[in-house]
């Protein structure tokens, strides 16, 4: 059974549901390249709790991913320079980091069924290391908690707007 069969069948369980909801989304901030939003149609939880759940497992993978992507940077620096055509990409992928920075990562993360470790990753990897341009990690896990709030609000609005009670 894969993670999302596993936390649609613990569903009626809150305590559960909540746990593996929990853990789908920080291993979707890490390393799953699927939207989070399924987590949150479960008529046992409060979509208020489901929403916390949500932001807190977001600001807790963008701490691994943060982390990651600012020990892989050397190594991608160091590549970039080899080849013109990457290093092309990366100073672009910089310069988009650095022009837009956390307003721009908060507009990502908050686009519903959007894929949160690309993101997150384009955001922490190439993040400029010039001092006062560059994202730090508190606002960095801030803004992914907030993001993952908003993104959660406007999945369920859209949802219940539409006349789709899920939750």
């Amino acid at each position: 059974m894969d993670l999302i069969g596993i936390l649609l069948s613990a569903g009626s369980d809150p305590l559960t549901y909540s746990i593996i909801f929990f853990v789908y989304v920080v291993l979707a901030a890490v390393i799953l390249p699927i939207p989070v939003e399924l987590g949150l149609f479960n008529p046992h939880i409060s979509p208020i709790l489901l929403i916390g759940i949500l932001a807190l497992g977001k600001g807790v993978g963008s701490f691994f991913v943060f982390n990651i992507g600012m020990k892989a940077r050397e190594r991608i620096k160091n590549f970039s320079t080899s080849n013109a055509f990457i290093k092309k990409i990366v100073e672009y992928s910089e310069w988009f980091v650095k022009k837009w920075g956390y307003y721009g990562l908060l507009i990502v993360l908050s686009t519903p069924l959007m894929i949160d470790s690309i993101s997150l990753y384009l955001f922490s990897l190439l993040n400029p290391e010039q001092e006062g341009v560059g994202m730090e990690m508190n606002y960095f896990i801030i803004v992914n908690i907030i993001a993952g709030a908003i993104r959660g609000i406007i999945t369920l609005t859209v949802f219940w707007y539409m006349g789709i009670k899920l939750a």
